[in-house]
């Protein structure tokens, strides 16, 4: 009998504080937390701390109510409703992407509340290629460099950063192979997502451990019995386990463009490359989310792309609730796609258990009638 391989990785993207805490009395680091769905993690590592992804929790909102709006999306409220509680007071520092207006009003509040005691933004830019675009992501990624250096009292300098990137990609090149074996219907979509979610919470290379053993055990499976072949689309999995509701009403996910997904996975660095130059270049090729564009590639066309080289028969695109940057591009994305000849099931989610149980009944009927 194998080992539950979603309980080992769940107990550490669930257990945040407790895997910081470990990694601390190891290491005698600072633990430096990035909200998604960007940072370059790669120079936090670099700096000798411990890059700690902020993946959002379905808590009740109390405090957070007092210093946010109520309409804003309930990833950015569960952060806020952490902070407020104490509950991420063990972070030595906290880097916040400029991604979208929430998170730029949320970089204020918190740093207005104090809880934390180094509170800095990453602003990468909005348009993904160009010159001009280069430029300004390589000043934005030096700024950040010099800040982790005053932070961790460890400047990153080139090998660091080169050595940070080859435990980085050893992660992912590992949680490759996993979405293979999830394609060959060998890995479960939810063994596969845990498993991105404890990598981008955990120790890399700890963690880069338990993928290579579990990748070993997968070869050995036979394939389970394949169902209707889809791509997710949007931001995140919120809850997680809305992915175990979609491969129970029988669809069969092989591919994706989540940030705690595949948009994670993707995103290696060349290190054949100098340093910084290949941060930048690895930083931007990342899948583009919603408000930030590819002038070659539109989303439609990135997921439309995904849908034929993968086979798949279908989209189900995710969205979290009030998260207006998905809201306002998936009403485009649906019509290319419904031109295209490929059905889509838009879901809004959010953080909180309770959204799952409406979901399951309009997720069982997009597979009623894709079976018909």
């Amino acid at each position: 009998m194998g080992k539950n391989w979603i309980e080992n990785f769940e107990g550490i993207w669930r257990e945040p504080k407790a895997t910081a805490r470990n990694w601390r009395e190891k290491n005698k680091g600072k633990v430096i937390g990035w909200a998604i769905p960007d940072a370059p993690e790669e120079l936090i590592l670099a700096a000798g701390a411990f890059p700690l992804a902020l993946l959002g929790e379905g808590i009740a909102f109390s405090g957070a109510d007092a210093h946010f709006q109520g309409f804003a999306c309930s990833y950015s409220r569960s952060l806020l409703e952490l902070i407020t509680r104490g509950e991420l007071d063990f972070l030595d520092a906290l880097i916040i992407p400029h991604t979208c207006d929430a998170m730029r009003a949320f970089d204020l509040v918190v740093k207005d509340l104090a809880n934390i005691a180094s509170v800095e933004t990453y602003r990468p830019p909005r348009v993904k290629d160009n010159e001009a675009s280069i430029r300004y992501l390589r000043e934005e990624i030096e700024r950040i460099r010099n800040h982790l250096g005053k932070i961790t009292g460890r400047y990153p300098d080139t090998e660091d950063i080169r050595r940070a990137s080859h435990t980085i990609n050893a992660l992912k090149a590992g949680l490759k192979d996993l979405k293979k074996e999830m394609n060959s219907g060998r890995v479960t979509a939810m063994e596969f997502f845990s498993a991105v979610q404890a990598g981008m919470v955990g120790d890399k290379k700890e963690v880069s451990s338990l993928i290579k053993e579990f990748v070993s055990e997968a070869e050995k499976r036979a394939p389970s019995k394949k169902g209707t072949r889809i791509v997710l689309a949007g931001k995140v999995a919120e809850p997680v386990e809305i992915i175990s509701e979609i491969e129970s009403a029988g669809f069969h996910i092989v591919d994706d463009l989540l940030v705690n997904g595949s948009r994670y996975v993707e995103s290696e660095v060349d290190l054949n490359k100098e340093p910084i130059t290949a941060l930048v270049e690895a930083q931007l090729n990342k899948i583009p989310i919603a408000g930030f564009y590819h002038r070659k590639e539109s989303r439609s066309k990135r997921i439309i792309k995904r849908v034929k080289d993968s086979q798949a028969q279908a989209v189900i695109y995710l969205i979290q609730k009030f998260c207006e940057p998905y809201e306002m591009e998936v009403v485009g994305v649906e019509e290319d796609l419904k031109k295209a000849g490929i059905p889509v099931l838009r879901l809004e989610t959010d953080y909180q258990q309770s959204s799952l149980a409406p979901l399951r009944t309009r997720i069982d009927a997009f597979y009623e009638m894709l079976s018909r």
